[in-house]
């Protein structure tokens, strides 16, 4: 199983305390399953560490998506994103190294928005994370 895929296991162990997580970013968003959240790597860099160990030092954009719903009281919604990325702050800096599969996870941007579709009011909270982590070189899945 390549590393990304444990990454992406082990985090989204971790932040189900928090709330129900689905690590697809294909998964449609259901208005009855708020609050939930989402996560996906959609990039990463390698760089080889050393010409004697074949060492890679990877470098994964991580994306956690917090989804809330409004309960329509005014500054409501922007409450409870704030309130949702601080969960999810928090059982990331929890997680550590996540049973040693990372070196390395920090916080690079949150970004809020709101969702509109028909009467559903709601909001998503994206955290984007830089995830570094080594691998044998040619071998992503140790």
């Amino acid at each position: 199983m390549h590393r990304r895929t444990q990454i992406r296991s082990a985090i989204a162990a971790a932040l189900g305390a928090v709330a129900p997580v689905t690590a697809n970013r294909d998964d449609p968003l259901p208005a009855d399953a708020l609050p939930c959240i989402g996560l996906f790597t959609p990039d990463e860099t390698a760089q080889e560490l050393t010409m004697g160990s074949r060492r890679q030092l990877r470098r994964l954009d991580l994306y956690v998506d917090g989804y809330v719903r409004a309960d329509g009281t005014a500054g409501d919604l922007d409450d409870r994103l704030d309130a949702m990325a601080l969960r999810i702050e928090q059982a990331m800096a929890a997680g550590r190294r996540f049973g040693g599969l990372v070196d390395r996870i920090e916080l690079v941007r949150t970004v809020t928005d709101r969702l509109t579709g028909g009467e559903l009011k709601a909001g998503v909270t994206r955290l984007q994370f830089a995830v570094t982590y080594q691998t044998g070189y040619g071998q992503p899945d140790a």
